[in-house]
């Protein structure tokens, strides 16, 4: 269980967690609400996933879940509405105690070796406050596994200011007879079953110590980072750095990460739960 403290005033918490399914480690935040999965995956037959919602508080909570179509673009991460994944019901009454199961629903076809990305956003809604509509802009949470900021919302009275907890939870969808490599080392594959994968490298853009590392992906999978370090002659020069990104298929991402310090060093990561050494970008 990863447990998330909940601030009066800004407050940013990220979960780095692998698992899949209902034994998946549940975000647990101070209101105190429970989610898990916190990364769910729709593939196979079944075009559905449950996510469960649990209240431990004392008090009843409205939540509200949204589902938006996920892209990387110029190195952002980029979110518009989309009728291809629908959450039932999108917005639920939980009493002290009580659970929901709310239903994550692919509803098109998902082309065979494919991936597609979503962001699944589940938010506390005040008491006060009624339900948002179901399709307004969608804002931009950080690139992470599950992330929880307060979004100030207007009082009745416009001169106060209410806190919503915001959940953003990766959510991936498969086409038939496709998995990923992290589902397909703890599966009995079928025959016809394709595994796909990222294919990663990074780049240095800029100059001296000014400059900034990216990872390109041009894989047909996701890539979830979790650690950096750069290496030279086998050895790590540095302890590796917690990092949380995530590589899209076909995208690109900036790290937090200083850059080399010759031209001779390796970069190391840890990749969807493997290290791995990243070759660099042909120039």
């Amino acid at each position: 269980m990863v447990t998330l403290h909940r601030f009066l005033a800004l407050a940013l918490a990220l979960i780095c967690l692998c698992g899949i399914g209902p034994a998946a480690a549940p975000a647990h935040a101070a209101t105190p609400i429970m989610i898990w999965p916190v990364d769910p995956v729709i593939t196979g037959p079944q075009r559905a996933v449950a996510l469960w919602l649990e209240n431990r508080g004392a008090e009843p909570v409205s939540m509200q879940v949204r589902v938006f179509q996920w892209r990387q673009a110029d190195g952002q991460d980029r979110f518009e509405a989309q009728r291809e994944v629908v959450a039932s019901p999108p917005i639920s009454q939980i009493p002290p105690g009580q659970r929901q199961m709310v239903r994550l629903l692919s509803t098109q076809p998902v082309p065979a070796r494919t991936e597609q990305a979503y962001r699944v956003l589940v938010d506390e809604l005040p008491a006060a406050t009624p339900p948002t509509p179901p399709d307004p802009p969608a804002p931009t949470p950080p690139s992470a596994g599950a992330s929880r900021t307060p979004q100030a919302l207007p009082s009745d009275a416009a001169v106060a200011v209410r806190l919503q907890i915001r959940y953003a939870i990766p959510l991936f969808v498969y086409g038939p007879d496709t998995l990923p490599q992290r589902l397909a080392d703890t599966r009995s594959l079928v025959d016809g079953t394709t595994v796909i994968t990222p294919e990663l490298s990074w780049a240095l853009t800029g100059a001296g110590r000014t400059g900034q590392v990216v990872v390109h992906n041009h894989g047909a999978s996701h890539a979830r980072i979790t650690s950096v370090a750069w290496a030279r002659g086998g050895s790590r020069a540095a302890p590796p750095k917690d990092v949380l990104n995530y590589v899209l298929p076909h995208g690109q991402m900036p790290l937090d990460l200083a850059p080399p310090p010759s031209p001779d060093h390796d970069l190391m990561v840890t990749v969807n739960g493997r290290e791995a050494q990243l070759p660099r970008a042909s120039q």
